[in-house]
């Protein structure tokens, strides 16, 4: 008797840090082509939320209102989601095999057994360069670049600083030990569609946006000189993109690439300001100041391995310059 031929998904989990969703989200899906295979990303449902966050929980009430003394959740914070990829392969299997506990060996030939091993690495690489794609759209479209981002942990124990009497090593004082929160603005729905669309027209985030978020990244880690580097790469990468999208139909090679190359000075005061409305100009004025000193910043730190005076305050106005420059279109 010949075993039925059978339709196949892989399933995968991936962690999502920093998403936090409207509650209309829970249970929604994203579905989309990618790389020839068919994918849906999938938040979890209802009956995964509680109210405080353990090992398990795959959705939390991040934030709540009382009414008639209940808890009306307001925002939820999304700890996973599934995505599954359509096998674009009918797969003869023994109907036996299909409702058995994983990896049912004693029922499977040896060459059937190869094959599931093979399909279920090749599309568990495409749910993860899927789920990659997603969560970077999912940035891009809420302006959120802290969604999905791994944890990083320092040294730090958790312990406050100590006074002791050196004589007896008798702690006598602790200094003040202060926490610090953030609160992330919920995807909203209309969000969640513009990241499905995108996903569907085969739109990728712009490579400056994702720039501009790791430089923002980099910031909250403390590494300033990283922050500087990324943050001026994605204002260069956007202004010479706009420039290039503005350029008349016509234009031979070596202009082109002339204008390519062109320095990012001559661009920014020069070629750049010519796509722009009056309006879009005075935006561009306002932080025109700010993006040389980033370059200048960037500048030092290629060339001379290190930027001396380099601050916090310096790398929080290049952010907002970055930010605001990005906005202007």
């Amino acid at each position: 008797m010949t075993d039925p031929q059978v339709d196949l998904l892989s399933w995968n989990r991936f962690i999502t840090r920093n998403l936090v969703v409207v509650p209309e989200l829970v249970g929604k899906t994203n579905e989309f082509q990618f790389e020839k295979s068919q994918v849906r990303i999938e938040l979890p449902t209802e009956d995964k939320l509680t109210e405080s966050r353990d090992d398990d929980s795959a959705l939390e009430i991040s934030s709540y209102k009382m009414k008639n003394g209940r808890k009306i959740p307001v925002a939820i914070a999304v700890r996973s989601v599934d995505v599954l990829v359509h096998i674009n392969e009918r797969v003869s299997l023994p109907e036996e095999a299909l409702n058995h506990r994983p990896n049912p060996i004693d029922l499977l030939s040896e060459e059937q057994q190869k094959l599931l091993d093979k399909l279920a690495t090749t599309h568990g690489d495409v749910a993860s360069r899927a789920f990659d794609l997603w969560i970077n759209t999912l940035r891009w479209k809420s302006s959120n670049g802290a969604i999905g981002r791994p944890e990083v942990h320092g040294s730090e124990s958790g312990w406050t600083t100590y006074l002791l009497n050196k004589a007896t090593k008798q702690r006598f004082w602790a200094a003040p030990h202060s926490l610090t929160l953030t609160i992330y603005e919920p995807i909203t729905l209309s969000e969640w569609h513009e990241v499905e669309k995108s996903l569907q027209l085969g739109q990728k985030p712009p490579v400056y946006i994702d720039l501009m978020f790791d430089g923002i990244e980099q910031f909250k880690l403390g590494d300033l000189q990283r922050s500087v580097v990324d943050l001026a790469v994605a204002c260069e990468s956007y202004m010479r993109a706009r420039v290039m999208q503005n350029l008349p139909s016509g234009l031979t090679d070596v202009v082109l690439k002339y204008i390519d190359e062109a320095p990012i000075r001559r661009v920014l005061d020069n070629l750049f300001k010519e796509t722009l409305s009056d309006k879009q100009n005075r935006r561009l004025q306002s932080i025109r100041s700010t993006l040389h000193q980033l370059f200048n910043a960037r500048n030092d730190i290629l060339h001379s391995g290190h930027k001396e005076d380099l601050t916090s305050a310096d790398c929080k106005k290049y952010i907002e310059a970055t930010k605001k420059l990005i906005a202007i279109r």
